[in-house]
Protein backbone atom coordinates (compact mmCIF):
# COMPACT_ATOMS: atom_id res chain seq x y z
CA UNK A 1 0.00 0.00 0.00
CA UNK A 2 1.10 3.54 -0.69
CA UNK A 3 1.31 6.18 2.04
CA UNK A 4 -1.88 7.78 0.81
CA UNK A 5 -3.73 4.46 0.85
CA UNK A 6 -2.57 3.68 4.39
CA UNK A 7 -3.61 7.13 5.62
CA UNK A 8 -7.03 6.76 3.97
CA UNK A 9 -7.52 3.33 5.55
CA UNK A 10 -6.51 4.52 9.01
CA UNK A 11 -8.86 7.50 8.81
CA UNK A 12 -11.67 5.14 7.78
CA UNK A 13 -11.17 3.08 10.93
CA UNK A 14 -9.41 0.09 9.35
CA UNK A 15 -7.99 -1.82 12.34
CA UNK A 16 -5.20 -3.29 10.20
CA UNK A 17 -3.94 0.03 8.86
CA UNK A 18 -1.82 1.00 11.85
CA UNK A 19 -0.10 -2.39 11.68
CA UNK A 20 0.66 -1.88 8.00
CA UNK A 21 2.10 1.54 8.77
CA UNK A 22 4.26 0.05 11.50
CA UNK A 23 5.49 -2.70 9.19
CA UNK A 24 6.47 -0.06 6.64
CA UNK A 25 8.13 2.45 8.96
CA UNK A 26 8.57 0.88 12.40
CA UNK A 27 12.09 -0.53 12.00
CA UNK A 28 13.63 2.63 10.61
CA UNK A 29 11.82 4.86 13.13
CA UNK A 30 13.09 2.68 15.97
CA UNK A 31 16.65 2.98 14.61
CA UNK A 32 16.23 6.76 14.47
CA UNK A 33 14.97 6.94 18.06
CA UNK A 34 17.74 4.64 19.26
CA UNK A 35 20.44 6.75 17.61
CA UNK A 36 19.00 9.83 19.33
CA UNK A 37 18.47 8.31 22.76
CA UNK A 38 21.23 5.64 22.91
CA UNK A 39 18.91 3.47 25.01
CA UNK A 40 16.72 0.59 23.82
CA UNK A 41 14.00 1.06 26.42
CA UNK A 42 13.70 4.80 25.83
CA UNK A 43 13.68 4.23 22.05
CA UNK A 44 10.79 1.77 22.43
CA UNK A 45 8.91 4.30 24.59
CA UNK A 46 9.42 7.07 22.03
CA UNK A 47 8.30 4.83 19.17
CA UNK A 48 5.21 3.66 21.04
CA UNK A 49 4.17 7.20 21.92
CA UNK A 50 4.79 8.43 18.36
CA UNK A 51 2.44 5.75 17.01
CA UNK A 52 -0.16 6.61 19.64
CA UNK A 53 -0.09 10.22 18.46
CA UNK A 54 -0.16 9.15 14.81
CA UNK A 55 -3.16 6.89 15.36
CA UNK A 56 -5.08 9.56 17.28
CA UNK A 57 -4.24 12.58 15.15
CA UNK A 58 -3.98 11.16 11.65
CA UNK A 59 -6.72 13.48 10.42
CA UNK A 60 -4.53 16.49 11.11
CA UNK A 61 -1.99 15.42 8.48
CA UNK A 62 -2.80 17.74 5.57
CA UNK A 63 -0.91 15.82 2.87
CA UNK A 64 -1.10 12.00 3.11
CA UNK A 65 1.93 11.70 0.84
CA UNK A 66 4.00 13.19 3.67
CA UNK A 67 3.23 10.30 6.03
CA UNK A 68 6.86 9.19 6.27
CA UNK A 69 8.18 12.65 7.16
CA UNK A 70 5.27 13.09 9.59
CA UNK A 71 6.12 9.89 11.45
CA UNK A 72 9.76 10.92 11.70
CA UNK A 73 8.68 14.31 13.04
CA UNK A 74 6.43 12.67 15.65
CA UNK A 75 9.24 10.32 16.68
CA UNK A 76 11.66 13.21 16.99
CA UNK A 77 9.13 15.14 19.06
CA UNK A 78 8.87 12.25 21.53
CA UNK A 79 12.65 11.71 21.62
CA UNK A 80 13.22 15.38 22.40
CA UNK A 81 10.78 15.10 25.27
CA UNK A 82 12.75 12.18 26.74
CA UNK A 83 16.09 13.91 26.19
CA UNK A 84 18.60 13.28 23.42
CA UNK A 85 21.85 11.60 24.49
CA UNK A 86 25.20 13.30 24.03
CA UNK A 87 26.73 9.91 23.24
CA UNK A 88 26.28 7.41 20.46
CA UNK A 89 24.88 3.99 21.47
CA UNK A 90 27.39 1.87 23.38
CA UNK A 91 26.97 -1.05 20.96
CA UNK A 92 27.39 1.02 17.78
CA UNK A 93 30.95 -0.22 17.23
CA UNK A 94 29.67 -3.74 16.66
CA UNK A 95 28.36 -2.58 13.28
CA UNK A 96 31.86 -1.85 12.03
CA UNK A 97 32.64 -5.59 11.94
CA UNK A 98 36.32 -4.91 12.75
CA UNK A 99 36.66 -2.90 9.53
CA UNK A 100 39.22 -0.19 10.29
CA UNK A 101 37.80 2.15 7.66
CA UNK A 102 34.26 1.81 8.99
CA UNK A 103 35.60 2.23 12.53
CA UNK A 104 37.32 5.46 11.52
CA UNK A 105 34.02 6.75 10.11
CA UNK A 106 32.26 5.89 13.38
CA UNK A 107 34.99 7.54 15.45
CA UNK A 108 34.68 10.84 13.57
CA UNK A 109 30.88 10.65 13.62
CA UNK A 110 30.92 10.07 17.40
CA UNK A 111 33.04 13.18 17.88
CA UNK A 112 30.44 15.47 16.28
CA UNK A 113 27.71 17.14 18.36
CA UNK A 114 24.32 15.38 18.59
CA UNK A 115 22.59 17.86 16.29
CA UNK A 116 25.13 17.26 13.50
CA UNK A 117 24.91 13.51 13.96
CA UNK A 118 21.13 13.64 13.66
CA UNK A 119 21.28 15.59 10.41
CA UNK A 120 23.87 13.22 8.94
CA UNK A 121 21.89 10.18 10.03
CA UNK A 122 18.66 11.37 8.40
CA UNK A 123 20.24 12.76 5.24
CA UNK A 124 22.62 9.91 4.42
CA UNK A 125 21.70 6.74 6.30
CA UNK A 126 17.93 7.21 6.11
CA UNK A 127 18.23 8.70 2.59
CA UNK A 128 15.88 11.54 3.43
CA UNK A 129 15.50 14.13 0.68
CA UNK A 130 15.53 17.80 1.51
CA UNK A 131 11.79 18.41 1.30
CA UNK A 132 11.10 15.70 3.89
CA UNK A 133 14.09 16.67 6.02
CA UNK A 134 12.87 20.27 6.16
CA UNK A 135 9.48 19.05 7.40
CA UNK A 136 11.01 16.84 10.09
CA UNK A 137 13.39 19.50 11.38
CA UNK A 138 10.87 22.37 11.07
CA UNK A 139 13.21 24.40 8.89
CA UNK A 140 13.23 25.82 5.39
CA UNK A 141 14.90 23.84 2.63
CA UNK A 142 17.51 26.58 2.27
CA UNK A 143 18.42 26.23 5.95
CA UNK A 144 18.49 22.46 5.68
CA UNK A 145 20.81 22.67 2.68
CA UNK A 146 23.35 24.71 4.64
CA UNK A 147 23.13 22.62 7.80
CA UNK A 148 23.54 19.36 5.87
CA UNK A 149 26.51 20.77 3.97
CA UNK A 150 28.20 21.95 7.18
CA UNK A 151 27.77 18.57 8.86
CA UNK A 152 28.92 16.76 5.72
CA UNK A 153 32.03 18.92 5.48
CA UNK A 154 32.89 18.25 9.11
CA UNK A 155 32.55 14.50 8.70
CA UNK A 156 34.37 14.22 5.37
CA UNK A 157 37.23 16.56 6.26
CA UNK A 158 37.71 14.94 9.65
CA UNK A 159 37.56 11.45 8.21
CA UNK A 160 40.10 12.33 5.53
CA UNK A 161 42.57 13.44 8.22
CA UNK A 162 41.99 10.39 10.42
CA UNK A 163 42.37 7.96 7.51
CA UNK A 164 45.52 9.75 6.31
CA UNK A 165 47.06 9.06 9.71
CA UNK A 166 45.77 5.54 10.34
CA UNK A 167 46.56 4.07 6.92
CA UNK A 168 49.80 6.01 6.47
CA UNK A 169 48.70 8.00 3.44
CA UNK A 170 51.93 9.73 2.23
CA UNK A 171 50.29 12.26 -0.08
CA UNK A 172 50.06 15.05 2.48
CA UNK A 173 52.12 15.18 5.66
CA UNK A 174 50.10 18.06 7.10
CA UNK A 175 46.73 16.31 6.89
CA UNK A 176 48.31 13.17 8.37
CA UNK A 177 49.66 15.22 11.27
CA UNK A 178 46.19 16.66 11.86
CA UNK A 179 44.87 13.11 11.89
CA UNK A 180 47.47 12.15 14.49
CA UNK A 181 46.06 14.84 16.82
CA UNK A 182 42.59 13.32 16.62
CA UNK A 183 43.15 10.67 19.29
CA UNK A 184 44.41 13.31 21.74
CA UNK A 185 41.35 15.53 21.48
CA UNK A 186 39.16 16.34 24.44
CA UNK A 187 35.69 17.86 24.20
CA UNK A 188 36.99 21.43 24.02
CA UNK A 189 39.49 20.63 21.30
CA UNK A 190 37.03 19.29 18.73
CA UNK A 191 35.96 22.63 17.32
CA UNK A 192 39.48 24.05 16.79
CA UNK A 193 40.58 20.74 15.27
CA UNK A 194 37.68 20.72 12.79
CA UNK A 195 38.41 24.33 11.86
CA UNK A 196 42.10 23.57 11.34
CA UNK A 197 41.31 20.58 9.11
CA UNK A 198 38.79 22.66 7.17
CA UNK A 199 41.27 25.46 6.56
CA UNK A 200 43.84 22.97 5.30
CA UNK A 201 41.39 21.29 2.91
CA UNK A 202 40.28 24.65 1.60
CA UNK A 203 43.89 25.72 0.98
CA UNK A 204 45.23 22.41 -0.37
CA UNK A 205 43.60 21.57 -3.69
CA UNK A 206 45.08 18.05 -3.70
CA UNK A 207 43.33 17.19 -0.43
CA UNK A 208 40.11 18.82 -1.65
CA UNK A 209 40.24 16.77 -4.85
CA UNK A 210 40.94 13.64 -2.83
CA UNK A 211 37.77 14.16 -0.78
CA UNK A 212 35.67 14.86 -3.86
CA UNK A 213 36.97 11.85 -5.77
CA UNK A 214 37.02 9.30 -2.96
CA UNK A 215 33.81 10.35 -1.16
CA UNK A 216 34.83 9.22 2.34
CA UNK A 217 31.25 9.83 3.41
CA UNK A 218 30.26 6.51 1.85
CA UNK A 219 31.95 4.75 4.78
CA UNK A 220 29.46 6.42 7.07
CA UNK A 221 26.50 5.76 4.78
CA UNK A 222 27.17 2.03 4.92
CA UNK A 223 27.21 1.77 8.73
CA UNK A 224 24.29 -0.49 9.70
CA UNK A 225 21.38 0.58 11.86
CA UNK A 226 20.40 -1.07 15.12
CA UNK A 227 18.14 -4.10 15.03
CA UNK A 228 14.70 -3.80 16.55
CA UNK A 229 14.52 -5.84 19.78
CA UNK A 230 11.90 -8.59 19.86
CA UNK A 231 8.58 -7.56 21.34
CA UNK A 232 8.67 -3.92 20.27
CA UNK A 233 5.98 -4.39 17.60
CA UNK A 234 3.63 -6.05 20.09
CA UNK A 235 4.40 -3.37 22.65
CA UNK A 236 3.37 -0.65 20.21
CA UNK A 237 0.33 -2.26 18.61
CA UNK A 238 -1.10 -3.89 21.75
CA UNK A 239 -1.14 -0.50 23.45
CA UNK A 240 -3.21 0.88 20.58
CA UNK A 241 -5.61 -2.05 20.34
CA UNK A 242 -6.28 -2.77 24.02
CA UNK A 243 -9.47 -0.98 25.15
CA UNK A 244 -8.02 -0.71 28.64
CA UNK A 245 -5.34 1.59 27.28
CA UNK A 246 -7.72 4.13 25.72
CA UNK A 247 -7.30 6.68 28.52
CA UNK A 248 -3.52 6.33 28.41
CA UNK A 249 -3.47 6.82 24.64
CA UNK A 250 -5.65 9.90 24.97
CA UNK A 251 -3.22 11.41 27.46
CA UNK A 252 -0.28 10.79 25.12
CA UNK A 253 -2.13 12.25 22.13
CA UNK A 254 -3.13 15.34 24.11
CA UNK A 255 0.38 15.79 25.48
CA UNK A 256 1.70 16.12 21.92
CA UNK A 257 0.31 19.65 21.92
CA UNK A 258 -0.45 21.89 19.00
CA UNK A 259 0.26 20.98 15.38
CA UNK A 260 0.66 23.48 12.56
CA UNK A 261 -1.60 23.77 9.53
CA UNK A 262 0.27 20.92 7.81
CA UNK A 263 -0.34 18.65 10.78
CA UNK A 264 3.28 18.61 12.02
CA UNK A 265 4.29 19.19 15.66
CA UNK A 266 5.34 22.76 16.27
CA UNK A 267 7.93 22.37 19.04
CA UNK A 268 11.55 21.27 19.10
CA UNK A 269 12.54 22.09 15.53
CA UNK A 270 14.87 24.88 14.51
CA UNK A 271 16.32 25.58 17.96
CA UNK A 272 17.70 22.07 18.25
CA UNK A 273 19.54 21.76 14.95
CA UNK A 274 22.94 22.75 13.73
CA UNK A 275 24.56 23.87 16.96
CA UNK A 276 25.63 27.38 17.83
CA UNK A 277 28.17 27.61 15.03
CA UNK A 278 25.75 26.30 12.40
CA UNK A 279 22.90 28.78 12.67
CA UNK A 280 24.51 31.90 14.04
CA UNK A 281 22.64 35.19 13.45
CA UNK A 282 24.19 37.60 11.01
CA UNK A 283 25.16 39.93 13.85
CA UNK A 284 27.46 37.26 15.28
CA UNK A 285 29.51 36.59 12.15
CA UNK A 286 32.17 39.13 13.06
CA UNK A 287 32.69 37.42 16.41
CA UNK A 288 33.11 34.09 14.67
CA UNK A 289 35.75 35.53 12.36
CA UNK A 290 37.69 36.86 15.35
CA UNK A 291 37.36 33.52 17.11
CA UNK A 292 38.70 31.65 14.09
CA UNK A 293 41.66 34.00 13.96
CA UNK A 294 42.41 33.25 17.61
CA UNK A 295 42.21 29.53 16.93
CA UNK A 296 44.72 29.85 14.09
CA UNK A 297 47.24 31.51 16.45
CA UNK A 298 46.64 28.83 19.07
CA UNK A 299 47.11 26.00 16.55
CA UNK A 300 50.34 27.52 15.29
CA UNK A 301 51.71 27.82 18.80
CA UNK A 302 50.60 24.74 20.68
CA UNK A 303 49.11 22.05 18.48
CA UNK A 304 46.17 19.92 19.53
CA UNK A 305 44.95 20.01 23.09
CA UNK A 306 45.54 16.98 25.25
CA UNK A 307 43.09 15.17 27.43
CA UNK A 308 40.90 12.13 27.58
CA UNK A 309 40.57 10.40 24.19
CA UNK A 310 37.43 11.31 22.33
CA UNK A 311 35.61 9.94 19.33
CA UNK A 312 36.52 6.31 19.99
CA UNK A 313 33.21 5.07 18.72
CA UNK A 314 32.61 2.96 21.84
CA UNK A 315 31.53 5.67 24.19
CA UNK A 316 29.23 4.39 26.88
CA UNK A 317 25.82 5.92 26.46
CA UNK A 318 24.61 8.39 29.04
CA UNK A 319 22.58 6.77 31.77
CA UNK A 320 18.99 7.83 31.74
CA UNK A 321 17.42 9.05 34.93
CA UNK A 322 14.01 9.61 33.38
CA UNK A 323 11.01 9.03 35.57
CA UNK A 324 9.95 5.42 35.56
CA UNK A 325 13.51 4.05 35.65
CA UNK A 326 14.24 1.40 38.23
CA UNK A 327 17.38 1.06 40.31
CA UNK A 328 19.06 -1.04 37.65
CA UNK A 329 18.64 1.67 35.04
CA UNK A 330 15.92 -0.12 33.10
CA UNK A 331 12.96 1.98 32.16
CA UNK A 332 9.71 0.62 33.55
CA UNK A 333 7.43 3.22 32.06
CA UNK A 334 5.12 0.59 30.63
CA UNK A 335 5.71 -2.18 33.10
CA UNK A 336 7.71 -4.26 30.62
CA UNK A 337 11.10 -5.85 31.05
CA UNK A 338 14.32 -4.25 29.96
CA UNK A 339 15.12 -4.57 26.26
CA UNK A 340 18.40 -6.37 25.51
CA UNK A 341 21.38 -4.08 25.16
CA UNK A 342 22.64 -5.90 22.09
CA UNK A 343 19.65 -7.23 20.18
CA UNK A 344 20.46 -9.81 17.54
CA UNK A 345 17.08 -10.35 15.90
CA UNK A 346 14.96 -8.37 13.53
CA UNK A 347 11.51 -7.02 14.19
CA UNK A 348 9.12 -9.92 14.47
CA UNK A 349 6.68 -8.50 11.96
CA UNK A 350 8.85 -7.15 9.19
CA UNK A 351 11.38 -9.96 9.16
CA UNK A 352 13.83 -7.41 7.88
CA UNK A 353 16.49 -5.53 9.75
CA UNK A 354 17.73 -2.01 9.76
CA UNK A 355 21.22 -3.41 9.95
CA UNK A 356 21.65 -3.80 6.22
CA UNK A 357 22.80 -0.29 5.44
CA UNK A 358 20.80 2.58 4.00
CA UNK A 359 17.15 2.97 4.83
CA UNK A 360 14.55 4.49 2.49
CA UNK A 361 12.16 7.09 3.78
CA UNK A 362 9.00 7.23 1.73
CA UNK A 363 6.36 4.61 1.15
CA UNK A 364 8.81 1.79 1.77
CA UNK A 365 10.67 2.61 -1.45
CA UNK A 366 14.32 3.54 -1.63
CA UNK A 367 14.79 7.03 -2.94
CA UNK A 368 17.92 5.97 -4.78
CA UNK A 369 21.43 7.21 -4.40
CA UNK A 370 22.43 9.84 -1.90
CA UNK A 371 21.03 13.26 -2.70
CA UNK A 372 23.94 15.16 -1.17
CA UNK A 373 27.20 15.80 -2.97
CA UNK A 374 30.62 16.66 -1.69
CA UNK A 375 31.62 20.31 -1.65
CA UNK A 376 35.15 21.43 -0.87
CA UNK A 377 34.30 24.99 0.14
CA UNK A 378 33.28 25.09 3.80
CA UNK A 379 30.30 27.07 5.05
CA UNK A 380 29.27 28.29 1.60
CA UNK A 381 26.01 30.24 1.82
CA UNK A 382 25.58 30.93 -1.87
CA UNK A 383 24.23 27.59 -3.02
CA UNK A 384 22.66 24.42 -1.71
CA UNK A 385 24.55 21.27 -2.58
CA UNK A 386 21.77 18.73 -2.76
CA UNK A 387 18.56 18.10 -4.59
CA UNK A 388 15.07 18.33 -3.21
CA UNK A 389 11.93 16.32 -3.75
CA UNK A 390 9.35 19.07 -3.60
CA UNK A 391 9.00 22.54 -2.10
CA UNK A 392 8.37 22.40 1.62
CA UNK A 393 4.76 23.03 2.47
CA UNK A 394 5.67 23.97 5.99
CA UNK A 395 6.28 27.53 7.20
CA UNK A 396 9.75 28.18 8.47
CA UNK A 397 8.60 29.77 11.70
CA UNK A 398 6.04 28.20 13.91
CA UNK A 399 5.55 28.47 17.63
CA UNK A 400 3.09 26.97 20.03
CA UNK A 401 1.69 28.70 23.06
CA UNK A 402 -0.33 25.71 24.13
CA UNK A 403 2.46 23.14 24.14
CA UNK A 404 2.45 21.33 27.49
CA UNK A 405 6.16 20.55 27.33
CA UNK A 406 8.35 23.51 26.29
CA UNK A 407 10.94 23.00 23.55
CA UNK A 408 14.67 23.43 24.19
CA UNK A 409 15.67 27.00 24.93
CA UNK A 410 19.15 26.82 23.43
CA UNK A 411 20.78 25.64 20.25
CA UNK A 412 21.50 22.26 21.81
CA UNK A 413 19.27 19.25 21.99
CA UNK A 414 18.22 18.32 25.51
CA UNK A 415 20.24 15.57 27.13
CA UNK A 416 18.60 12.45 28.43
CA UNK A 417 20.80 12.60 31.48
CA UNK A 418 18.25 15.01 32.95
CA UNK A 419 15.03 13.80 34.44
CA UNK A 420 11.88 13.67 32.34
CA UNK A 421 8.30 12.63 32.86
CA UNK A 422 7.09 9.40 31.29
CA UNK A 423 3.46 8.37 31.29
CA UNK A 424 2.80 4.86 32.49
CA UNK A 425 0.32 2.81 30.46
CA UNK A 426 -2.07 0.34 32.06
CA UNK A 427 -0.32 -2.96 32.87
CA UNK A 428 -2.46 -4.83 30.32
CA UNK A 429 -1.86 -2.45 27.44
CA UNK A 430 1.60 -3.54 26.35
CA UNK A 431 3.59 -6.71 26.21
CA UNK A 432 7.25 -7.49 25.87
CA UNK A 433 8.78 -10.70 24.78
Amino acid sequence: MTDREMVTALRAGDQLAIGQIYDTYGARLYAYCYDLLADHELAADALRDAFIVANSRIRELANPDELGAWLYALSRHEALRLGVSDDIPADAAQGTRNDRFARAALDVYAMLPPESREILDLAFRHRMVDGDLALVMDMSEEQIGQVVQDAQDDLENGLTAVLANRVGDPRCAEIAELGKRFDRLDGKGVEPWLDAVSRHVKADQACADHIENRRPLRLFEELPHAFVPPGVRARVLDTLRDPAGAAFCQRIATRAGAFDESGFPTAGGKSGVGGARKLLPIAGIALVVLAVGGVAVAMAGGGGSKGAPAGTGTTTSASSSAAGTDTNGASSSDGSSTAPTTPQSTDSATGSATGTGAVPTGGGQDTGSTHHTTATTRRSTATTSHTTSSPSKKPTTSASTSQPVPPPTSNQLPSNTTSSTTDTPPPTSATSS
